[in-house]
């Protein structure tokens, strides 16, 4: 896997984590056990990566601090795309 499938499968597994919290949010706890169990299986070594970096404070809390962490995922889509750009049509 390159690493720009891996910034991609990054990208997937905080976007299905932002939707699980609105699902949540919204009250629909099986959606958001859902959601949590689609991010696992799109990449455990990038859910795990993200889990740990909440518990330690490197990634901001998405039900604590929602606009941060809108903020962090925001930067992640950013570096995909500008990585993509990059990468051109050298895939």
């Amino acid at each position: 896997m390159t690493d720009l499938d891996q910034r991609r499968r990054t990208v997937r597994v905080l976007g299905l984590l932002s939707e699980s919290v609105e699902a949540y949010a919204r009250g629909d706890a099986a959606g958001s056990d859902r959601l949590i169990r689609e991010a696992a299986e799109a990449d455990v070594m990038a859910m795990s990566g993200i889990q740990g970096g909440i518990l330690i404070g490197e990634i901001p809390h998405p039900e604590q601090d929602w606009a941060a962490w809108t903020e962090y995922v925001q930067a992640a889509r950013d570096a995909l795309a500008e990585a993509e750009g990059q990468a051109g049509g050298d895939e």
